[in-house]
């Protein structure tokens, strides 16, 4: 039946339709799930305003802090309001964190194993709105965890599959169903109540399929450990979920570069070494030799002479004889010299290098060499002005040209062909993602293959992203080769 303006709002606020819901069920679908949400949102909403008071007074000052250390693994994170983790830490602070009762400065009343969420429900309970009674109770009894996102239906909600147990769930989202799409990893808490689940916590980060292996570790840590698959349980073990969320959150937040090595396999830090010389001649005849078999023509080929014809400039590698740490033996280059009048200068890539490099030019030249400095540079300092170097006009002539170049239908018929190639062999390749298994070799067991599963998805992201985009009879033929279809 249709609602009159001045009858009561059926979402069950006690104001009239017209002062409600009228105005957003003119745009919005008038379903009873949809009543139902916006009754149960409208009851919860003041929920976190009086938690948070309720909680400072009941745990004292030392309650939050505490709470915070604990959530970072105590490694001394000072509390960030701004944290864009807060999203999940003030719940479960709420819902799940009870202080350590020999070890707090939280309040006497306090130490009673109870969460503040718990304490706030025996003590304010009968006075609540039903709903919002049975709201808390269903957040206090959901534990924390990972959701693949099955399916989406962006501004209603999404199905979600618990990835720990394997259950699956519809759940009324607005906003955040918006900004996911179906393989996407939510880390989450669940509060289902009645015929309505709703999403109480969710992390900041949406984790991307290729990052599920940590999760299903930790599925299978849960699993060896015997811990049964309920609700109580998991919750006992939330500091590990937890964990892993932080850990995969924050390196997708501030990337890391991963560790470069050269081939002595020093890590990389590019030195530049600086001495004054008396004599460009002496210096190139004291050092000449570490470029090993290269004779003195060949060395003095592209040098620069004055008009006395002495020495002025020349260039020569520092090379040694094979590399037992790469199992290379053939002359491996360890860094460049550079002779310019009364300057020298060697430039490697390692600070163990360096440190070579220098007692061997002071050892050979003596009191003709004087060292003046040593610049070091990061290697993401580096890239990062390789990177301004790459904008501007020349960036865009040179995007222009492969925009070019990929319209051309001869390109597009190559690009797809090595693509698919790619693909025919990869099945066959050791992945670090999979354990250093190939995913063929992965998909023997349950976890090798749903892991599998993740990478061909953030696969078909990639390629639809690509410019001029994969052809879907790639990956669709992949999954059959697999046995995922």
């Amino acid at each position: 039946m249709k609602v009159g303006r001045n009858d009561p709002c059926p979402c069950g606020s006690g104001k009239k339709y017209k002062h409600c819901c009228m105005n957003q069920d003119e745009n919005v679908d008038s379903s009873p799930e949809d009543l139902a949400w916006r009754r149960l949102r409208r009851a919860v909403d003041s929920l976190p305003t009086d938690l948070l008071r309720f909680a400072e007074g009941y745990f004292g000052h030392a309650g939050l802090p505490e709470a915070w250390d604990e959530f970072t693994s105590w490694e001394g994170v000072p509390f960030d309001a701004g944290s864009p983790h807060i999203p999940v830490f003030m719940p479960w602070f709420y819902y799940d964190w009870m202080p350590d009762s020999h070890e707090t400065g939280v309040r006497a009343e306090a130490r009673a194993e109870l969460t503040a969420a718990q304490a706030y429900l025996l003590k304010k309970g009968k006075s609540l709105d039903p709903l919002a009674r049975r709201y808390l109770e269903a957040c206090v009894a959901a534990p924390l965890s990972f959701y693949d996102v099955v399916t989406c239906e962006p501004g209603r909600g999404f199905t979600l599959r618990d990835i720990i147990t394997g259950e699956a769930c519809e759940v009324s989202e607005r906003s955040a169903s918006r900004g996911v799409q179906a393989g996407d990893i939510l880390f989450a808490k669940i509060a289902r109540l009645e015929d309505i689940a709703l999403l109480e916590v969710l992390g900041t980060v949406i984790i991307p399929p290729d990052r599920k292996a940590p999760i299903l570790e930790l599925r299978a840590r849960i699993r060896d450990s015997g811990t049964p698959l309920t609700p109580g349980a998991l919750r006992e073990v939330n500091i590990e979920f937890i964990e892993v969320y932080l850990g995969l959150a924050d390196a997708l937040l501030e990337p890391r570069l991963p560790e470069m090595r050269n081939t002595d396999g020093d890590p990389l830090s590019f030195h530049k070494l600086v001495f004054e010389i008396e004599s460009p001649r002496a210096a190139f005849d004291a050092l000449k030799d570490l470029a090993l078999d290269v004779d003195d023509a060949e060395l003095l080929a592209e040098a620069e002479f004055d008009r006395h014809e002495a020495l002025r400039r020349v260039q020569f590698p520092w090379k040694t004889r094979g590399n037992p740490v790469n199992k290379s033996w053939d002359n491996t280059v360890l860094g460049n010299l550079t002779i310019d009048g009364a300057r020298l200068t060697a430039e490697v890539n390692s600070r163990e290098r360096a440190l070579r490099i220098r007692k061997l030019i002071e050892d050979r030249l003596g009191a003709g060499v004087k060292h003046r400095a040593t610049e070091i540079q990061a290697i993401e300092t580096m890239l990062a002005r390789a990177r301004e170097k790459g904008g501007g006009a020349a960036a865009r002539a040179r995007d222009a040209e492969h925009e070019r170049l990929a319209a051309l239908p001869e390109v597009r018929a190559a690009l797809q062909e090595h693509l698919r190639r790619h693909f025919e062999s990869w099945i066959d390749q050791e992945n670090p993602a999979l354990g250093g298994r190939t995913p063929r070799q992965a998909m023997a067991d349950p976890d090798g293959r749903e892991m599998v599963e993740a990478l061909v998805v953030q696969a078909e992201r990639h390629g639809r992203k690509m410019q001029p985009p994969m052809d879907e009879s790639i990956i669709r033929d992949l999954r059959v080769r697999l046995g995922l279809a």
